[in-house]
Parts: C-alpha cells; sequence; structure tokens
C-alpha cells in the first residue's frame, strides 16, 4: 500500500537534486545557444554532420550501453527500478550539442529530462532509497528538467507525476515535483536564462465556422503528433534491417538530411528553428514550415542523433496551426498556440500537462480550449507515442478496455 505522506528525507533530497539541475539546464541551454550561433555564423557545419552522426553512433554502440535507450530507460527506472549508468547525462548531453552544431534538427527536452533522470536515480540509489521513495525522487527530476528548461515549472511539475504512466498521475510524488520543478527553474532564471515568450492575440468568437475549425485542427494536430511518433520508431527500425552496423547507417541517415539542407537551402531549419513559433504566432506561417521541420526531425532523430523532440513538436505544431488558421480566417496566434502544446502532448501522451502548459504560457483566458483540444489531439493519436517504455492505465477507445501489458503501438 502506498503511504499518503511523502517522507521529509524524500523532499530534501529532491530538492538538492533540483538546484543541481537548474544550474546544468543554464549551462545546457548557454551551450546550446552558442552552438546555434556558431552553426548559423559558420553555415557550412552543414558538411560535418555525417562525421557527427557516425561518431555518435560509434561512442554509443562501443561506450553507452543502456544509454542508447535515452527518456525510455529514464522512464524504466522510475516505473520497475532498472539502473540508470551514470555516463547517460555526459553522453547526451555532449552528442546533444554535436547535434546542434552540426546543423541536425533536433530539440532540448529529452536531453534535459535524461540527465535529470540520470542524476536523480543515481542519487537515489546511492543514499539507498528502494521502491516508492526512489520513484519519487527520479519522477521529481523529471519535473525539475522539464520546468528549467522550458521555463515551464507549472508544466514541469505534471510532466513529472504524468510521463511514466498514461492516464494515472502518481500523486504521491506532487509535492517534490512541483517544489523541485519551480526550484529548479529559479535556480536557472537567476543565473540569467531566458526562454521564448507568444501571446495570444485574440480568441475566435464562438460561431459554427471557428468551431469546425477548431475541431477539426484538434484532430489533425493528433495524428501529427502520431505520425511523429511513428515517423521515428519506424525509421529506426528500417535503418535497423538494412545497416546491421549502426555507425553505417547513422552515415547514410545524416548524408541524406545534408543532401535535403542543402539542395534545398533548408539551413533556417537546423537545430531548434523556433523562429517558426513567432512566424506561425505572426500569421506569417507558410504551408512548407511544418512538413520541412517534421521530415528534417525525423529524419536526424530515426538516424540515432542525440536530442530532444519536443521544441521540434512546439515547432510543428505551431507551424501547422498558424498555416491552418489563415487558412480559415481564423486568429493565426490562436490555433498556434492550440497546435504548439498539442501536437507535443499528443505525441507524449501527456493530456494534463498540455493544459498546463497551455497556461503557462498564454494564461488562462483560453483554459477551455485548452482542455477540449488536449483531449481531442489525445484521443486522435491513437495508442502511438514517443516514449515507448510508457505504462498505460488509460484506453483511449472508451469501448474498450486496457490490458496491463499494453503499452505502445
Amino acid at each position: 500500500m502506498k503511504r499518503k505522506f511523502v517522507d521529509l528525507k524524500v523532499i530534501l533530497v529532491s530538492l538538492c537534486c533540483a538546484v543541481v539541475m537548474g544550474i546544468i539546464s543554464f549551462v545546457f541551454l548557454k551551450m546550446l545557444g552558442l552552438s546555434s550561433v556558431f552553426r548559423e555564423f559558420f553555415p557550412y557545419c552543414i558538411w560535418f554532420l555525417p562525421l557527427s552522426g557516425m561518431l555518435t553512433a560509434f561512442v554509443y554502440k562501443r561506450y553507452g550501453g543502456e544509454s542508447s535507450k535515452g527518456n525510455n530507460l529514464i522512464i524504466q527506472s522510475a516505473n520497475e527500478g532498472v539502473k540508470v549508468p551514470k555516463r547517460l547525462a555526459f553522453l547526451t548531453f555532449i552528442f546533444t550539442l554535436l547535434t546542434h552544431l552540426s546543423g541536425g534538427s533536433a530539440g532540448r527536452e529529452g536531453t534535459a529530462v535524461q540527465i535529470g533522470g540520470t542524476l536523480t536515480s543515481n542519487v537515489a540509489d546511492k543514499l539507498g532509497f528502494k521502491n516508492e521513495d526512489r520513484k519519487i525522487i527520479i519522477l521529481s527530476g523529471l519535473s525539475a528538467a522539464f520546468g528549467s528548461v522550458f521555463g515551464t515549472p507549472l508544466a514541469g511539475a505534471f510532466f513529472g507525476m504524468e510521463v511514466c504512466c498514461i492516464g494515472q498521475l502518481s500523486v504521491s510524488a506532487v509535492i517534490p515535483c512541483f517544489l523541485s520543478s519551480y526550484l529548479a527553474n529559479a535556480v536557472t532564471l537567476l543565473l540569467g536564462a531566458t526562454h521564448e515568450v507568444h501571446k495570444i492575440s485574440a480568441i475566435p468568437s464562438l460561431d459554427i465556422k471557428s468551431v469546425l475549425v477548431f475541431i477539426s485542427a484538434s484532430i489533425l494536430f493528433g495524428l501529427i503528433g502520431k505520425l511523429f511518433a511513428l515517423g521515428v520508431k519506424y525509421l529506426k527500425l528500417l535503418y535497423a534491417k538494412i545497416f546491421k552496423n549502426t555507425v553505417l547507417s547513422a552515415l547514410i541517415g545524416s548524408v541524406i538530411v545534408v543532401l535535403l539542407i542543402v539542395l534545398l537551402n533548408l539551413n533556417e531549419y537546423e537545430g531548434l528553428s523556433t523562429w517558426q513559433q513567432t512566424t506561425a504566432f505572426e500569421g506569417n506561417a507558410n504551408w512548407y514550415d511544418m512538413p520541412v521541420k517534421f521530415i528534417l526531425t525525423t529524419l536526424t532523430l530515426g538516424a540515432g542523433f542525440q536530442g530532444g523532440e519536443v521544441t521540434p513538436l512546439f515547432d510543428i505544431g505551431a507551424s501547422f496551426g498558424g498555416w491552418y488558421a489563415n487558412m480559415f480566417g481564423i486568429e493565426p496566434s490562436f490555433l498556434a498556440a492550440i497546435g504548439l502544446i498539442c501536437v507535443f502532448g499528443s505525441a507524449a501522451n501527456t493530456p494534463i500537462t498540455t493544459i498546463m502548459l497551455g497556461i503557462e504560457l498564454f494564461g488562462a483566458e483560453a483554459v477551455p480550449y485548452f482542455v477540449f483540444a488536449s483531449l481531442i489531439s489525445f484521443i486522435a493519436s491513437g495508442k502511438s507515442g514517443i516514449y515507448s517504455a510508457q505504462k498505460r492505465k488509460l484506453s483511449k477507445n472508451i469501448f474498450t478496455k486496457v490490458k496491463q501489458d499494453d503499452f505502445s503501438e
């Protein structure tokens, strides 16, 4: 039987780890920014992407061990008590920076979460925490990582409680997750970190056209999240089937990315490319912004590069939402905001985090829209997700019962 109250020692350890995570997030964000500036100043860095991919594959194959599982290993550690090698944090930190420096299309959340999970799981093991206490400490690390790297402590708190099991919040971890997320974010901000800010200019009136556009867009956001998760998954499987050597598959995959970027002049879509969010909120998203970012990110992550999925999902969702709104004469910033949170939420299978992210980024005025869009896109995305290790306590089909071993497609 689970305890109703969290041990004070668990909270203190979680807070100490949160301070460390806040510092790491600040350093990571600064290094990521410098890598992006360097790459933009020297656009020929893209030609080093194949070398970067081969080096990443070689090091992970030779020295990584279970580290190649990334976020899924962290989720398994929380759910099943699996040990996390200390080197996972170092490897994902270094090779994510290398991905961005050489022009790969990737994010930052995955790296932060892996670092936070590695830190807290190893600290918990070192101090002898077991079972529920150990899990709570790990979840607090996930919250601290997400909250500090995005500057969204409210969403970060819920992310840690929600991400490991679809349809079930780890309520026993609520205090450590909230305190850790807010503390880590405070440390990151105190050190000088800054984050992108976007606003919803206006909320459309409740007429038939607006409602239909809103519902159809929410369904499409869920389908986009589903396609992204399946795209990365099956591309990795395809490379593994064709090439037995991961170094060779990384080489081929990265060459494809380089050729697309160079031949089609797509340099601006390298790295985080958060400019897509700004463009979408200003009403200037192009129809090709979403598919280009979608394809490049899928190819980059599918080839085995390190880096997160969340920021590209933000870009993809905002770009599609802004363009879709323009096509039907709806306020673009409104659907850009809905798309930003819902494509991520549907791919990550975290509907409550999605709602909280919307409130935190764009205010409470549009809460009803965040709730409905989150639920619609969550259901539309089906059983797919970017975290295959998630357990499932909730079926998205109201007519079926979920099986205990039903995880992901």
